[in-house]
């Protein structure tokens, strides 16, 4: 009878145990469920400042790259990237249509939450200085207060604060400059270019690189080309007249003081005539029959009382190939002129003036001298530096449009203070016709300009090395560019590649190019190319462009020399613009 009471007590303990267990899961579950709450919440807000900071970031970049622009065009961006990249609830179809509307909203509701400071970023204290001089720096530091959570009222917090902040900078950038300096940079501004540019624009041109040379006078020359006048013996007495040949090679135009009687001339082939009954006191002689087309070597006048020689013949003119040279140096005042350049002289003048073969003749100024010939003379045969010193000073084209954008580039560039550098190359060089570095990468920008103006088209060298200028330039990169600057190259040129290795190769040269445009290419040096003119090899400057993944410009000019400048201060432009931008913070 008394193991009724022990089951009993045994019944009644289980039964307290099945209700400790609903307790306990019960509590469990409440804790399990504000845990939940928790997690749900907490995940909510790590979303919200990703979401945050990859708005923020994407704004400071915007706004950074729009600093070119001036500040209110950087903050506005600043905004507009915002307003563009929503955070958390905010759900809203936003398109150009409706942006400037959003962008007067959240402005509205975020006035006091959005702060964007311009400036500068200081590498040595990781900080940004604020300036708004010629800022390279944004920063933008965004809040969104009192968030509401889903579940926070359960452990008694109904909202949340968010804030994301952003530097971002233009990247500083080390660019080479690689000009061409051949002797073709001064092609558009020779007589060879009247046919694409007119004889107008063609010699206006030359006259007024006379007169940027200080208008020099030699002699007796004027600025048109003129033939020369050889005058005879002065006249010791007033029977005795005063003759003239205006010497033409194939003809003459002889004029005198007293009248004509007749004319004795003897050309090139031997064969001698003599024209009578000449009227007057002038007379055009030319050859016909036999002596067509034939040089006029020696030539008899006889008029007044002239005949010293007592043969009938009159005054006699030596004008044979050996003598022409000095006699029209004589005639153009020149024989005691010194020459003002270190190569050639006033015979050598002549002879390119009296060749039959070259652009001055085509432009029709054979046996013709003058300012504008003497201009296209140095142009064309005198280019170099060494010898004809002063060609830096005029505006041959299209030599003096890169020069003009040389200067706009540097403008550009100081546009922001992104502490850029800039070096110069140049090809091709003195000696073996290779590359030349002019100028290591620098901040001073005015030095380069003043380097490049002071250069001449065949300064150096005549030939067209571009592979020799682009490896000068990827050196001068991997050498002394920066860690962390942004490298890159810009290379021009107005032709076709001719030159390596010291000697006239136009296969070797192109593929010197390619190969150089691997090399920075593996180097991640992107070159920026521009083509010039119309002689410029643009299939190659563009597959230089394409092997380093950037763009080519081609700038063939257009009616006249002056577009050279406008299309090649775009094309600069352009180039300037390619900053690189970063976050810094």
């Amino acid at each position: 009878m008394r193991d009724k009471p022990s089951s009993r007590i045994k019944q009644v303990r289980g039964q307290r145990r099945r209700g400790a267990v609903i307790v306990l899961a019960a509590t469990m579950m409440i804790v399990m469920m504000a845990m939940l709450a928790l997690s749900v919440d907490v995940g909510y807000m790590y979303t919200m400042q990703t979401q945050l900071q990859r708005s923020v970031d994407a704004a400071a970049l915007a706004g950074a790259g729009q600093l070119v622009e001036g500040q209110d065009a950087a903050t506005g961006k600043v905004v507009e990237y915002l307003v563009r990249n929503p955070v958390g609830r905010q759900v809203f179809v936003c398109d150009d249509d409706n942006i400037e509307l959003l962008v007067t909203q959240f402005l509205q509701e975020h006035q006091e939450d959005l702060e964007v400071h311009l400036g500068h970023w200081n590498y040595q204290t990781r900080t940004m200085e604020i300036s708004d001089l010629l800022p390279s720096t944004i920063s933008v530091r965004m809040a969104y207060p009192n968030e509401r959570l889903f579940f926070g009222p359960v452990i008694g917090t109904d909202t949340f604060d968010i804030v994301a902040e952003s530097i971002a900078m233009y990247q500083p950038r080390d660019i080479m400059l690689v000009l061409d300096l051949s002797a073709s940079m001064n092609d558009d501004s020779e007589f060879k270019s009247i046919g694409r540019f007119g004889r107008e624009a063609v010699e206006a041109g030359l006259e007024q690189m006379w007169v940027e040379l200080g208008s020099p006078q030699y002699g007796d020359m004027q600025v048109a080309p003129q033939y020369a006048v050889i005058l005879g013996d002065e006249p010791s007495n007033g029977s005795l007249p005063q003759i003239g040949i205006e010497y033409r090679y194939t003809e003459i135009k002889v004029t005198s003081t007293k009248p004509i009687d007749k004319v004795i001339v003897q050309y090139s082939n031997g064969r001698r005539y003599a024209y009578n009954n000449i009227s007057g006191n002038t007379a055009t002689i030319s050859g016909s029959g036999y002596a067509s087309g034939k040089a006029i070597y020696y030539v008899w006048v006889k008029s007044g009382a002239n005949d010293p020689d007592g043969n009938g013949y009159g005054e006699f003119f030596d004008l044979d190939s050996g003598s022409i040279k000095y006699r029209i140096r004589d005639a153009l005042g020149l024989a005691n002129v010194p020459y003002p350049y270190n190569s050639g002289d006033w015979t050598d003048y002549i002879d390119y003036c009296r060749d039959s073969d070259n652009q001055n003749a085509d432009a029709g100024y054979r046996y013709r001298f003058g300012y504008l010939n003497l201009m296209n003379y140095w142009l064309d045969s005198k280019p170099s530096n060494y010898q004809t010193e002063d060609l830096w000073k005029v505006s041959a084209q299209p030599c003096k449009a890169v020069k003009n954008a040389v200067h706009v580039f540097m403008e550009y560039i100081q546009e922001v203070d992104t502490n850029d550098r800039v070096g110069l190359a140049i090809y091709n060089y003195s000696g073996d016709g290779d590359g030349h570095l002019e100028c290591p990468l620098t901040s001073d920008f005015d030095a380069i300009t003043d380097l490049s103006d002071h250069r001449q088209a065949g300064h150096y060298h005549s030939y067209t090395n571009i592979g020799g200028g682009m490896t000068v330039a990827r050196q001068e990169l991997e050498q002394n560019g920066r860690t962390g600057a942004f490298k890159m190259i810009v290379l021009m040129t107005d032709g076709l590649p001719n030159w390596v290795n010291g000697g006239y190769n136009q296969s070797g040269a192109t593929n010197y190019v390619l190969d150089e445009a691997d090399l920075a290419a593996d180097r991640r040096y992107p070159i920026f190319t521009i083509s010039l003119g119309a002689n410029a090899d643009t299939a190659l400057m563009q597959e230089v462009a394409d092997r380093t993944d950037t763009t080519h410009f081609n700038v063939p000019g257009g009616a006249t020399m002056d577009d050279y400048d406008d299309d090649l201060k775009e094309a600069f432009r352009e180039i300037a613009d390619e900053r690189p931008l970063k976050i810094v913070k």
